[in-house]
């Protein structure tokens, strides 16, 4: 599942950034028309989608070393099946991680334009910069310690069931 893609039924979620010119446009357009609590809303899920993309580049990161070691261990064994499923492996973990660094970058972009416009929402609202900014922060901060906090848990259940399918194929158990 890619987390970029949307619909956007209320103009309140980003549409995929690796989309055309001209749905970065309507992007940024959106926001426009949003008063500032929902703009500020549709800023938010701007950057939770940034931090999952960002999250998403560091596990084909990390998916690449691994086959990049199992590539090197096949080549010191000599095994030519094992090395063509890691190079066919390999190349797709570096499209699928240059296709994400593409989407990030052009988050990165709209994220930009959008806080400027956020900000002008808030100084036209008189919303206090500072109050907003920290606000922002705080609220990014709060989902990424969630976030994190879930992807260890899930991590952990992983590693325990990965320890118990070994010790059961070591029983001979199935």
């Amino acid at each position: 599942m890619n987390n970029t893609e949307y619909t956007n039924p209320q103009a309140s979620q980003p549409s995929s950034p690796s989309s055309a010119i001209p749905e970065a446009d309507r992007d940024l357009l959106m926001m426009d028309d949003l008063p500032y609590q929902e703009a500020r809303d549709y800023v938010m899920q701007f950057l939770i989608v940034k931090k999952k993309t960002e999250a998403m580049l560091q596990e084909k990161q990390q998916k690449l070393n691994e086959w990049n070691e199992r590539l090197a261990f096949a080549e010191q064994k000599g095994r030519t099946d094992l090395l063509e499923d890691a190079k066919r492996e390999i190349r797709f973990l570096v499209e699928a991680k240059a296709k994400l660094t593409a989407e990030l970058d052009a988050l990165n972009r709209k994220i930009v334009v959008l806080k400027e416009k956020l900000d002008y929402k808030a100084k036209t609202a008189g919303i206090p910069l500072t109050t907003h900014a920290e606000q922002l922060l705080t609220n990014l901060d709060q989902l990424a310690d969630v976030g994190e906090y879930k992807l260890k848990e899930a991590m952990k259940q992983q590693e325990a069931e990965d320890e118990l399918a070994k010790l059961k194929a070591k029983l001979g158990m199935s």
